[in-house]
């Protein structure tokens, strides 16, 4: 394994070598507390910003709501959910990568 992504597995709790695998339950569970925080943070964020109007739906998802209609332009929401599709599958794919050398070993 490259050592860049050696660090990166020891950074939160996994110790991988030829023939072990070693976790420190500790050091990953803090890993994921602080993923889920970060996430909720971001999508607090993301919430209060749509609701204050600083984050423009309709121009980048084509979704528009106000307090009587929702309006949907389904074009720029198929775009969106192409395009997010698209980085979901690359996001998979490297995991899948990550997933298949740890098995090699």
């Amino acid at each position: 394994m490259p050592q860049e992504k050696e660090e990166i597995f020891k950074k939160i709790g996994v110790d991988v070598s030829e023939d072990n695998i070693n976790i420190d339950l500790t050091k990953t569970k803090d890993f994921f507390n602080t993923l889920q925080n970060t996430l909720q943070e971001k999508a607090e964020t993301m919430e209060k910003d749509i609701a204050e109007g600083k984050l423009d739906l309709e121009k980048n998802v084509g979704i528009k709501v106000d307090n009587e209609h929702i309006n949907i332009d389904l074009k720029k929401t198929k775009s969106f959910i192409e395009e997010f599709g698209k980085k979901i599958e690359h996001f998979l794919g490297e995991i899948d990568k990550v997933v298949e050398k740890i098995d090699k070993k």
